[in-house]
């Protein structure tokens, strides 16, 4: 029998938007790079704003630039529009638009320009396994909003602290997978190498003889 080709898991929010994910794609033709572009656009005026000493304003455009980046993935989802470039092109977009508001942030003396890059580092580093590991716990821009009621160092380091956190936790997710595989097949990887290594000197010396 054929495999079914895999759908992409619909998400809470995508459900609940689901009305405005249809409009928007079949009303509008609006495309999911599209709807990242924008989401993009939305966090660059925040950024502006922030940087104008706007912050409230600044973490409205924020907050727009993430409902609109929720939606290109609802549109993508909902018509079966996901592919690796959308997402490649989605992650690059939403580490940009990280970088300008947490610097914008720093532009405005909310916090430390050492505090935010050192957020910024913790964010890259959780993006070059997040796809192996698949955990990310997300704590990146939807933290800013504490910053009206807590000290801005404080949010900065949670962020640092949750995403370096959750760097640590994706590597002993990736290594643990990669020791079930090599028990799966019968040893470390030493063993397994070695296998291979004889197994292939059989076959040469079967083919040879």
């Amino acid at each position: 029998m054929p495999e079914r080709p895999r759908v992409p898991e619909q998400k809470l929010g995508d459900r609940l938007l689901r009305g405005a994910i249809r409009w928007l794609h079949l009303r509008l033709g609006v495309t999911p790079a599209q709807m990242s572009w924008a989401s993009l656009a939305a966090s660059v005026a925040g950024a502006g704003l922030i940087t104008a000493h706007q912050v409230v304003w600044g973490l409205a455009f924020v907050a727009a630039g993430q409902v609109l980046d929720g939606l290109d993935g609802g549109i993508a989802r909902e018509f079966g529009l996901a592919s690796a470039r959308g997402r490649a092109l989605d992650t690059r977009l939403d580490r940009a638009a990280e970088t300008l508001v947490f610097l914008a942030c720093a532009a405005a003396a909310l916090v430390s320009l050492r505090l935010a890059i050192l957020a910024l580092v913790a964010i890259y580093l959780l993006t070059t396994i997040v796809e192996r590991s698949g955990f990310d716990p997300g704590a990146k821009r939807v933290l800013l909003y504490l910053g009206l009621i807590v000290p801005w160092s404080w949010v900065f380091t949670a962020i640092f602290a949750v995403n370096l956190a959750g760097y640590v936790v994706g590597l002993l997710i990736m290594d643990c997978r990669f020791q079930v595989r090599m028990d799966a097949l019968g040893g470390d990887l030493d063993t397994v190498a070695s296998r291979a290594a004889r197994l292939e000197g059989a076959a040469a010396a079967e083919t040879t003889g």
